[in-house]
């Protein structure tokens, strides 16, 4: 198995930035990202699969914690806009992301802080929004009131939740 290799051209000098992890590893946390992140969200300690361990430096890294405040705060703006015309797009529960704004602002800055966060609350806050039939869509009450209870876990989760062993 080797190592890819990137070269990134600099202005007077040229760096080589190499991937240890082999091949078949980072095609298979490709191939099982979702699974990978139901392991995580529920708790399943990070260091103990290779794979799992891979998924969950992605999660904690700059360019996934980016990533997922910036639909955070998309979100965070279709809420407080009006509902438009007829969409093939999930509604998303507007006024239960309104309610839970504070907790979706905190989660939005612990993402863009430079301080660690566990790769359980990533999993969980990533999860959720990409479930359109979760509390975060929709027009069911029902699911929407779930929303504050899961904001909660995922909030205890950002310091408490398994760590990633550097």
């Amino acid at each position: 198995m080797s190592a890819v290799t990137d070269v990134i051209s600099g202005q007077s000098e040229k760096i080589r930035v190499t991937d240890p992890t082999p091949l078949r590893t980072r095609i298979r946390t490709r191939l099982h990202r979702h699974g990978l992140d139901v392991d995580l969200a529920s708790g399943a300690d990070p260091n103990t699969d290779p794979i799992r361990r891979r998924r969950a430096s992605e999660l904690v890294g700059a360019k996934a914690r980016r990533r997922i405040a910036a639909s955070l705060e998309r979100l965070l703006a279709e809420a407080d806009s009006p509902a438009g015309p007829l969409s093939s797009r999930v509604p998303v529960a507007r006024a239960a992301i309104r309610d839970s704004r504070s907790d979706l602002e905190m989660i939005d800055e612990r993402l863009k802080a430079p301080s660690y966060i566990s790769p359980q609350a990533v999993a969980m806050i990533s999860l959720l929004l990409t479930d359109g039939a979760g509390p975060l869509y929709g027009s069911d009450p029902a699911r929407s009131q779930e929303l504050p209870g899961a904001l909660a876990v995922t909030i205890d989760a950002i310091d408490h939740g398994p760590v990633l062993a550097g």
